[in-house]
């Protein structure tokens, strides 16, 4: 049966990534939330982990930064629980962006760097694009 909740959640993240590509935050979110669900019903703490984080990237581009950073927390708890360091290092990028979108750089830098050193750490192959963030967050805050 876990197979069968297993399969569904992934069917719903699926279903939720084809809506987020057309724009559709809210049908992508409904299928978020009902995977989410199935994750925790079942204790599939790795898919909760992406399902959260996914949630968090939902409301960030929505520019709902405060309920993001709620979602993103969550996902980088559980990321860390697990010792999935690939979704720990994408999850703190996506909060320390998350700060930086709204000015607050102090707060980006430390989860932006600890994206890059989580990163060279397991090779990561976002690596450089989290290398470019955090030189550009640690150039502005030298600039204030």
């Amino acid at each position: 049966m876990a197979n069968q909740f297993d399969s569904s959640g992934t069917t719903l993240n699926n279903l939720a990534a084809t809506a987020y590509d057309r724009g559709d935050y809210p049908t992508a979110l409904k299928y978020l939330k009902q995977s989410l669900a199935i994750s925790q019903e079942i204790g599939d703490k790795a898919g909760e982990d992406t399902t959260l984080n996914n949630i968090g990237m939902i409301y960030k581009t929505r520019g709902d930064i405060g309920t993001a950073l709620k979602y993103l927390e969550q996902s980088l708890v559980i990321s860390q629980e697990i010792g999935d360091r690939a979704v720990e290092a994408v999850t703190s990028w996506n909060i320390g962006r998350a700060y930086e979108d709204q000015g607050d750089l102090a707060k980006a830098e430390p989860y932006i760097s600890r994206a890059v050193q989580l990163a060279e750490e397991i090779g990561h192959p976002a690596l450089e694009q989290f290398r470019e963030g955090l030189a550009r967050v640690r150039a502005k805050l030298k600039a204030q």
